[in-house]
């Protein structure tokens, strides 16, 4: 579809810690406002799931957890975690509801360890048990030590709160692991393909700093379960065309068919290199004929204050070079992107640009459309302050938030940001909705 074609897109970030956000109660008394995830954190992984009610679950998984120190001049006490949390719908204005930490079945004997830089994506269950599969990371650690990468797969079965580690299908008697040894600052996302004979599959791509002309997939099975173990088995495929470089801290996002929910592609955006040079190139890959495609992105000209010295924006087109920026499906032809960290004069920059790339793969061509431009000065309660390593999961209101804030609405896409941190200064554990409109050109 040509890119003249697509609709224009509005946003509204909805602060669920304010609260001017909420309707008054029947009672008049201040209305019961969610919970957080403590302490503040970064670089965790958060992932929803559909439940049998027609809503979704809201999980959030490890991180860089941070607690401020007593006086300025004494730095915060940062340290890995491996906490599981999950955010409870809203039931009525006096109970409880938001971010609470999930307390797993007496009988667990495995829990992943400590993790930042991970990645995790979701099977669907298609009536099996939903797996929610995790991927690498780093474990910092002891301070100075530069702590260990990780190279293991753990699979939570959201419907039983279980971990467990599958065993790998090429190695049977072993516990599976990623291929080509550990890795973190990677991505990993569910594609859902059809094989030759038509039949669908459901797979995890897995793309990190080793991937040139190939990507990573992996499938699940529990066909030959014999002591409830599930099985693992990695498929290297072969890719064509211009691939991104090597590269950490990029982000992704499928794109879908909204008529056969069959996976069209996936997108990469940003990124560093190893030796830190940021990126903002766009990357389609084809997941049919596994070709990738550098798209050629150009946008509208918006004003953008992040980088203002002499009190006046600047004119951007695109979202600048960056890492550890949020990228979420948005429809079957456009993603969206939030955040993350730019190189600046001073260090690294937290940003809370948002952005909505529209592609046309046909043509090779991609265009971004700024929504809400950065900004570093005025900050309000009423949008998130720059940050990276921050997730923004897609949701559905209807399980999860009060009626009146998605009634009038029901045609819109619903995100919650959590988490992240400004480099080296603050993180953050503010609770905010993102609601994306489209509307007719």
């Amino acid at each position: 579809s040509p890119l003249h074609a697509k609709k224009p897109h509005s946003a509204e970030w909805i602060n669920l810690l304010s609260p001017d956000t909420y309707s008054p109660s029947s009672s008049g008394s201040p209305p019961s406002l969610p919970g957080k995830i403590v302490p503040p954190r970064s670089g965790g992984v958060a992932f929803s799931t559909s439940n049998d009610g027609g809503g979704c679950n809201l999980f959030y998984f490890a991180g860089y957890a941070e607690i401020a120190s007593g006086g300025a001049s004494t730095p915060p006490e940062r340290f890995v975690v491996n906490d599981l949390w999950q955010f409870a719908p809203y039931q009525d204005d006096s109970s409880p509801w938001g971010w609470r930490e999930v307390k797993h079945p007496s009988t667990q004997n495995f829990i992943p360890g400590p993790r930042l830089a991970t990645a995790l994506a979701v099977l669907p269950s298609k009536g099996k048990d939903t797996l929610a599969v995790l991927l690498g990371g780093w474990d910092p650690q002891i301070p100075g030590t530069g702590g260990v990468i990780l190279e293991d797969v753990s699979v939570l079965n959201v419907e039983t709160m279980e971990w467990s580690e599958p065993i790998s299908m090429e190695e049977k008697g072993r516990e599976a692991t990623i291929p080509g040894g550990p890795t973190s600052r990677h991505v990993a996302l569910p594609i859902r393909i059809c094989d030759v004979e038509g039949a669908e599959k459901d797979l995890i791509l897995l793309h990190n700093h080793r991937c040139q002309n190939f990507v990573q997939l992996l499938s699940m099975d529990s066909s030959e379960n014999s002591e409830n173990n599930l099985y693992a088995k990695w498929t290297l495929q072969s890719t064509k065309g211009e691939c991104p470089s090597s590269r950490g801290l990029h982000c992704a996002a499928q794109i879908v068919s909204s008529t056969s929910n069959i996976t069209k592609g996936v997108v990469i955006f940003g990124g560093a290199a190893k030796d830190g040079n940021m990126s903002n190139e766009v990357f389609f890959l084809d997941v049919h004929s596994w070709t990738w495609t550098k798209l050629d992105c150009a946008g509208k000209q918006d004003i953008d204050d992040s980088h203002n010295k002499n009190g006046e924006g600047i004119v951007r087109g695109m979202p600048s070079p960056r890492a550890g920026a949020c990228l979420c499906p948005l429809d079957e032809y456009s993603v969206l992107l939030f955040g993350g960290a730019e190189p600046s004069e001073e260090g690294l920059r937290g940003l809370n640009d948002l952005w909505v790339l529209q592609v046309d793969v046909e043509n090779g061509k991609g265009r971004w459309e700024c929504l809400i431009p950065s900004e570093t000065r005025n900050q309000s309660d009423s949008r998130p302050s720059g940050r990276n390593a921050a997730t923004l999961t897609r949701i559905d209101p209807k399980g999860l938030l009060p009626k009146y804030l998605w009634e009038k609405a029901l045609g819109d896409s619903f995100y919650i940001l959590q988490g992240g941190w400004y480099p080296f200064l603050h993180t953050y554990d503010d609770v905010f909705v993102l609601r994306v409109s489209s509307s007719s050109s």
